[in-house]
């Protein structure tokens, strides 16, 4: 995405399915961003060279649950600029809310290969580690301490170093002692 960072969240990693015990209610549910996805499909019909308004449009349809309809905007979107980022960890991230593990995996290690430093690749795939059954533990950690480590003052690094510090383990950066070359005499 050009000039911008976009955070993706699912309305079921925040609600939960709500429809589980009825499915009259899941025939009756009406999308809260129906309007906005149509609007945008409008914008995206008009021009659809302008992979801003592409991106968006994937984005909104993936936290929609309309993950079918997003990925093929998502593919049209690494096909008009292979080299972006942003556009290769919002798939990644939209597939792996999609339960699309090992395609979501494969989208963040592309993204991290363009990238060595993306700290949200790095977040959002230490994030797919420990969801996976059983986690991936050793996995996760060598990705929450480079997140950390890139920026610890954003959202993701201190998010990642919360993680770290729940699971017992330190980053070098968060260690004082590590900072300094000269060993520590301890006193009697």
């Amino acid at each position: 995405m050009i000039g911008g960072v976009f955070v993706s969240l699912s309305f079921g990693d925040i609600f939960g399915d709500l429809f589980s015990d009825d499915a009259s209610d899941r025939e009756n549910f009406v999308d809260p961003n129906s309007d906005i996805i149509a609007a945008q499909e409008t914008i995206v019909a008009q021009n659809p060279d302008d992979l801003e308004d592409l991106l968006l449009l994937a984005n909104l349809l993936g936290n929609s649950n309309r993950l079918g309809d997003a990925i093929p905007l998502y593919e049209r979107a690494l096909e008009m600029s292979p080299e972006d980022i942003d556009a290769r960890v919002s798939f990644a991230h939209a597939l792996a809310d999609g339960e699309m593990r090992a395609d979501a995996e494969l989208q963040f290690e592309r993204a991290l290969e363009m990238d060595p430093e993306s700290q949200q690749a790095h977040y959002y795939l230490a994030e797919l580690y420990m969801g996976s059954s059983p986690a991936r533990t050793e996995d996760a950690l060598i990705h929450y301490r480079r997140a950390a480590e890139i920026d610890p003052g954003t959202l993701i690094g201190e998010r990642s170093q919360t993680h770290l510090d729940t699971m017992g383990i330190g980053t070098p950066a968060a260690t004082p002692a590590s900072a300094s070359s000269t060993p520590v005499e301890a006193t009697p």
